[in-house]
């Protein structure tokens, strides 16, 4: 099967086909990168690539549905899995799957999440790895060939070293699980305590504090670093922010770890978070989702979180 045939064989998975699909390879990725990787598909859903597509004039589209900063995955595919561990092995699963794509053959029958499995096996084989540390982000290389399309999928791909090489998958675990909490009598002192809040795993620098109790917003306006020039969406820290009541939805986010360290769900905000198109499917049903909104979230313990390069309303202006 060429390049052609392939990337008509991907478009025919919808979200729905997809979300099938996630929901029966999740299970079996590693847990450094389970959440991880659900979080990447929330981040650059088939919807948001269709409301592109089906425009005739971008600029027009993007003020209809109210889109900001970086959101087009060819801007920034290689950099998008920086927060993955498998991360370290995308050079090696991109080039895997442009060599599938440009096969002559395609097994009759073989349906998307065969394909996925079968290329992070081989794969892992290959490298002397565990099939579940590029089962992830193989599944985030097909969506990602599907959305860009054969061409921007090998223009964009490169070679990277990173941080993350040097340390176990079992070790980032730890980590994370390790970070203070609030604790089983927390609620009994009187003194407000303080916790790290992580933007960036990959950076001992990329964090700031937030005090017990405090929304991960406004706390996040307490890093007075200058990260505007990086990001005009980014006015006072870390986390772009506007309107910090659920109004506006810049501050939308992806929970890494410390999930249970954060207030549960309010109704108001599981319905923000569905009326900018943002809930992926742990939303509708889960205490604490993947994907807040920041200024709803108030933290009691260390949490890491995943920033968005793009806000906007996928459902258009109401």
């Amino acid at each position: 099967m060429d390049n052609e045939g392939f990337q008509a064989y991907l478009h025919q998975h919808d979200e729905e086909i997809w979300e099938a699909v996630l929901e029966n390879l999740i299970p079996s990725v590693h847990p450094v990168d389970r959440d991880a990787t659900r979080i990447w598909f929330a981040l650059w859903p088939l919807k948001l690539l269709r409301l592109l597509q089906a425009s005739t004039d971008e600029d027009a589209t993007a003020k209809e549905f109210l889109l900001d900063g970086k959101y087009r995955l060819h801007d920034h595919v290689d950099s998008s899995v920086d927060f993955l561990y498998g991360s370290i092995y995308w050079h090696h699963v991109k080039q895997a799957l442009i060599k599938r794509s440009s096969s002559e053959s395609h097994p009759p029958g073989e349906n998307l999440e065969g394909e996925i499995r079968s290329l992070a096996q081989k794969l892992a084989s290959e490298l002397n790895t565990e099939p579940a540390l590029l089962l992830g982000i193989s599944a985030v290389a097909f969506m990602a060939h599907q959305q860009l399309g054969a061409r921007a999928f090998q223009v964009t791909s490169d070679s990277r070293e990173t941080k993350q090489k040097k340390i176990s998958p079992e070790r980032i675990l730890k980590q994370r699980s390790r970070r203070r909490t609030q604790g089983l009598f927390g609620f009994l002192r009187t003194v407000n305590r303080k916790f790290k809040i992580t933007f960036d795993e990959r950076k001992a620098s990329s964090t700031f504090q937030c005090i017990e109790g405090q929304d991960l917003s406004s706390a996040s306006a307490g890093d007075e670093r200058d990260y505007q020039t990086e990001d005009h969406r980014r006015i006072a820290g870390p986390i772009p922010a506007e309107c910090r009541v659920a109004s506006c939805g810049y501050c939308w986010i992806g929970i890494l770890s410390g999930r249970k360290n954060l207030i549960e769900m309010s109704d108001h905000e599981r319905k923000r978070l569905e009326y900018f198109g943002y809930a992926d499917a742990s939303s509708h049903h889960e205490s604490h989702p993947l994907i807040r909104l920041a200024c709803q979230s108030k933290c009691y313990g260390d949490v890491t979180v995943i920033v968005p390069p793009w806000n906007g309303s996928l459902k258009g202006r109401r």
